[in-house]
């Protein structure tokens, strides 16, 4: 798993306030809107984000430093269950729902941005297939470019934060041995596609409650 401490430049040991004063610096210096086109600037935004989504919070910080650092002596990881596979795919039903909630909530109280985003499906629809209609593949491979321009560093950062909340919560049942990163972080993809396509699928059903009426 990445270093969240390396990504914001803090030490383990920094105070909440430091913290939050050394993410704004960071997140103000990589904005996307004062690099426009720059993937590089993007990607160091979404990274100092996702970093503060889980130092920026007491309790996720508390298992993130335990996952990595090592916890009080008392602190141990529990057997694990028959089938782990279960409480990882009840995770993740939970995760695809609440990015979908996100997404489709977020459009549902901004009609004129539906608008937009109807606007431009209609466009990509007509140039691949010759004519209007409500594709939902169309829609769907067109979300993870609409929500670049539009995904703001609040909803990244609860984002960052429920997904690590998810898979401490995972660690703590057994489905991943803490000890090996290369298992949390393979834990920590599938949690991160759950809520992606849950948000594609927000976005999905949120354009078709009005694409007919908006002909």
């Amino acid at each position: 798993m990445r270093d969240y401490y390396k990504v914001l430049g803090v030490e383990q040991d920094a105070t909440v306030e430091t913290i939050k004063r050394v993410y704004r610096k960071l997140a103000k210096e990589h904005h996307p809107d004062l690099h426009p086109g720059d993937k590089k600037a993007e990607t160091r935004f979404k990274e100092v984000s996702e970093a503060y989504g889980v130092l920026g919070d007491p309790q996720a910080k508390e298992e993130y430093d335990r996952l990595r650092f090592g916890g009080h002596p008392t602190y141990g990881v529990k057997a694990r269950p028959v089938n782990t596979e279960i409480f990882v795919s009840q995770t993740m039903e939970k995760l695809y729902e609440g990015g979908h909630e996100e997404i489709q909530g977020h459009l549902l109280r901004n009609i004129p941005k539906i608008r937009e985003e109807i606007g431009v499906i209609r466009k990509v629809t007509k140039s691949k297939i010759g004519y209007d209609a409500f594709k939902p593949k169309i829609v769907e491979e067109h979300a993870r470019e609409a929500f670049a321009g539009w995904i703001d560093e609040d909803m990244i950062v609860r984002r960052s934060k429920i997904i690590h909340v998810a898979l401490f919560n995972l660690i703590n049942q057994g489905a991943a041995d803490r000890k090996r990163e290369q298992e949390v972080d393979k834990l920590k993809r599938r949690l991160e596609s759950a809520w992606e396509e849950g948000q594609v699928a927000g976005y999905r059903d949120a354009l078709e409650m009005f694409y007919q009426r908006n002909k």
